[in-house]
């Protein structure tokens, strides 16, 4: 069962995907995500390299959908959402596999430089993404970067996933990484 902290989490993050705030994610507002990093990568249609980016996030949708529309409605509602986590949390190896694809989907996405880490200004495009602030990412970002280095590795961002996910420390960083989540 889900804490109270990562249902908190958790539903911040569902916010994040429903992009036009209609209480479901759907297909429009992963479409709605394909544009914004089509734009932001300067990818024209029918490019391979959005081609692959519409097919990787398509996957993603139908992956998704699959495993949590539990009513057939093409849509995932909030309770839906959460009974998703909740079986992929209790699962380790589903887990990590979830875990792992985010970050190699955010370093795919978003390290723009090539250099295996994520600044803040590739942290403020993936915020930009989904339609939040550059002000909340340049927030968010200071207090994930906990080395004070100017970036995110792949191994810090999989230790500030964790937190997010199944961590239940009220002041771990990790649990904004999606922005705050509430009280």
């Amino acid at each position: 069962m889900l804490s109270d902290l990562q249902t908190k989490k958790l539903t911040r993050y569902f916010q994040v995907y429903d992009i036009d705030d209609d209480g479901r994610i759907a297909a429009t507002d992963f479409e709605r995500i394909i544009e914004n990093v089509r734009v932001l990568h300067d990818a024209g249609n029918g490019s391979t390299g959005y081609d692959g980016l519409r097919a990787a996030y398509v996957a993603l949708w139908d992956r998704l959908r699959e495993g949590a529309d539990g009513d057939l409605d093409g849509g995932i509602d909030l309770d839906e959402w959460l009974a998703y986590w909740q079986l992929a949390l209790e699962d380790d190896d589903r887990y990590e596999a979830e875990v792992a694809a985010i970050t190699d989907r955010l370093f795919a996405l978003f390290d723009l430089d090539g250099d295996d880490s994520i600044g803040l200004g590739e942290f403020a495009d993936f915020y930009g993404v989904f339609g939040l602030a550059v002000s909340l990412a340049e927030t968010v970002f200071v207090e994930l970067d906990s080395n004070e280095d100017g970036a995110i590795s792949r191994s810090e961002l999989l230790e500030i996933s964790r937190q997010f996910y199944r961590g239940n420390d009220v002041e771990a960083a990790g649990n904004i990484l999606f922005g705050p989540y509430g009280a």
